[in-house]
């Protein structure tokens, strides 16, 4: 363990971090966003909460907020078109609650994660509208009044697919039309009222074409949506960076902050995580640049005051989802190092630049 803490030092060190280890180490995460109005969470699922007593140390020490990553998609909880099983989303809702913490729910309506029968779900309008009716009342309005938001409409935006307004070709498009979106809104808004109701994209953060399109597309989305009284409360950007990656440019993100904010939404970080996919072996220039990556994501970010919420997607490199990932795993096979803690727990240089992210952003 001497060893580790050796080596995340000259982590710190290599990301011009090392000043600020004494103040970072006394307080968790959760507690550092709070003191400046933000809500900070973390993705966790049944399977690690049951067989790692360190996960639950740790998301209780640094989460204020938890979200489901299996157990609220449609394969975590719906094993047949007739049934739902809600065993594993109940132990989640209550292991959150017991802890005191909020809950996000992720996700009513995507167009990946489904389960095998939802192949030979009715594709006709009437069949699918029922369909998406049944669902989300049911799953929504089970955890009224107990989830702090909901992902209603998860990647509803694809570019390059070519249509004039954006939008991603899915099956729920392609029976119901553009409309299947104001639909799950209105629906999630009657089974919950008290939910945050978010629409959440990818592929939004740098000054790339292809992620400009997406940023127009998102915004005259949301736009239309404003406009038609569809009750959309917060833009969700997903932010799976890359410490490799070349085109980010902060007044990029932050305009379209702005952009956003001036439709009267919030914005939330809902599922942050950095791949080293690119980078050289070396784990302490690994580490360091994606401490780096962690801080100037989030000193962008967080400048803004529609920014309310940041939950990671993945907390410990011991149970991260890139390494079976072809766009997010090492071309060279090792291990993935994307969050900040690693494999034994132990805290890395991303820990401390979130920290520091934090303990620069002005009050909300």
């Amino acid at each position: 363990m001497r060893g580790k803490a050796r080596l995340g030092r000259r982590g710190l060190l290599a990301a011009g971090l090392c000043p600020v280890l004494a103040r970072a180490d006394e307080l968790g995460l959760a507690t550092l966003a709070q003191a400046r109005g933000i809500v900070f969470g973390t993705t966790l699922t049944r399977g690690q909460v049951e067989e790692s007593g360190e996960m639950r140390r740790i998301a209780a020490a640094d989460a204020a907020m938890i979200v489901p990553g299996l157990e609220l998609k449609w394969a975590g909880h719906r094993p047949s078109p007739e049934g739902f099983d809600f065993q594993d989303a109940d132990f989640m809702l209550r292991f959150a609650e017991e802890r005191g913490q909020a809950v996000r729910g992720h996700a009513l309506v995507w167009h990946e994660a489904l389960p095998p029968w939802f192949a030979r779900a009715p594709r006709d309008a009437a069949g699918m509208r029922a369909l998406l009716e049944r669902h989300i009342r049911t799953v929504a309005g089970r955890y009224a009044g107990r989830m702090q938001s909901w992902d209603v409409v998860n990647e509803p935006v694809e570019p390059w697919d070519r249509r004039a307004d954006g939008l991603r070709d899915t099956p729920f498009l392609r029976a119901l039309g553009p409309g299947y979106i104001d639909l799950a809104f209105h629906l999630a808004r009657e089974a919950d009222p008290a939910a945050r109701l978010v629409l959440n994209e990818y592929g939004l953060e740098l000054a790339t074409p292809e992620q400009e399109a997406r940023r127009v597309a998102v915004l005259a989305l949301l736009r239309g949506m404003v406009r038609r009284g569809v009750p959309v409360q917060a833009l969700g950007i997903q932010a799976h960076l890359g410490a490799a990656a070349r085109g980010f440019e902060p007044s990029v993100l932050r305009d379209f902050i702005r952009a956003v904010a001036g439709l009267g939404l919030e914005v939330y970080v809902t599922e942050l995580d950095v791949t080293d996919r690119g980078l050289p072996p070396d784990v302490a220039a690994r580490d360091a640049a994606v401490a780096r990556s962690y801080r100037a994501f989030l000193d962008a970010a967080l400048a803004e005051p529609a920014l309310r919420l940041v939950t990671l997607w993945g907390i410990s490199d011991r149970y991260t989802w890139m390494n079976d990932s072809r766009f997010a795993r090492r071309e060279d096979g090792l291990p993935v190092r994307a969050h900040p803690y690693d494999d034994s727990f132990g805290r890395k240089p991303a820990w401390y630049a979130i920290a520091e992210a934090f303990r620069a952003a002005p009050m909300r």
